[in-house]
C-alpha cells in the first residue's frame, strides 16, 4: 500500500461544532464500480461543552452540609455490608453505654456485650485461666503457711507453758 493520508480532514468549525469532510486522493484513484462514502463526523467544542454540562455529580448525591435523610430505608432488604457501612458512618453517634431500665440498649456497650455472648469469645482466655490458676495454687499454699504457723504458735505456746511450769516449781 502506498502512504495513505487521512481520509476525513476537517473542514470547517461553526459555533463549537466542526464537521469533517474531504475526499482523499486515494479516493479519486479507486477502480469503477466502487461506491463512494462520505462520513461526517460532528464533534463539540470541550470549553463550551465544559461551560454548558455540569460534570460534578452536585445532584446526584447530598452535600456535605445536608443530613442524610434513612426514612426510605427498608431493614428487611439490608445486607451485612450495609450494616457495616451504616455502622462506620453512625459509630461516633453511638453511645458508649445506655442504661435503659436496667438494661444496656442501643450502645456500644450492647454491641459487645450480644456479640460477646453470640461468639462464646472472651478475650484473653488463655491469660484468665492461667491467672485462675496461679490465684488457686497461691491459696492452698497460704492456707499451707497459716497451717505451718499455727502449729509453729501452738508449740510455741506449748514451750512457754512448760518452761513457766518448770521455773514455778
Amino acid at each position: 500500500m502506498a502512504n495513505l493520508k487521512p481520509l476525513l480532514q476537517p473542514t470547517s468549525s461553526l459555533s463549537g461544532v466542526s464537521s469533517v469532510a474531504g475526499i482523499s486522493p486515494v479516493l479519486k484513484s479507486l477502480p469503477e464500480g466502487t461506491e463512494q462514502v462520505n462520513l461526517t463526523r460532528e464533534t463539540f467544542n470541550r470549553k463550551e461543552f465544559n461551560d454548558t454540562i455540569n460534570t460534578n455529580f452536585t445532584q446526584l448525591g447530598l452535600s456535605a452540609t445536608q443530613e442524610q435523610d434513612l426514612s426510605f430505608f427498608d431493614p428487611n432488604l439490608a445486607t451485612v455490608g450495609d450494616f457495616f457501612t451504616i455502622y462506620q458512618n453512625l459509630f461516633y453517634q453511638i453511645p458508649k453505654g445506655n442504661l435503659i431500665d436496667g438494661e444496656e440498649i442501643n450502645s456500644h456497650t450492647f454491641l459487645i456485650e450480644s456479640s460477646t455472648a453470640y461468639v462464646g469469645f472472651i478475650a484473653q482466655q488463655e491469660e484468665i485461666t492461667a491467672l485462675t490458676e496461679e490465684i488457686t495454687d497461691l491459696r492452698e499454699q497460704n492456707l499451707t503457711l497459716v497451717a505451718d504457723m499455727a502449729s509453729i504458735v501452738e508449740g510455741f505456746e506449748q514451750t512457754v507453758a512448760e518452761l513457766s511450769s518448770q521455773i514455778t516449781t
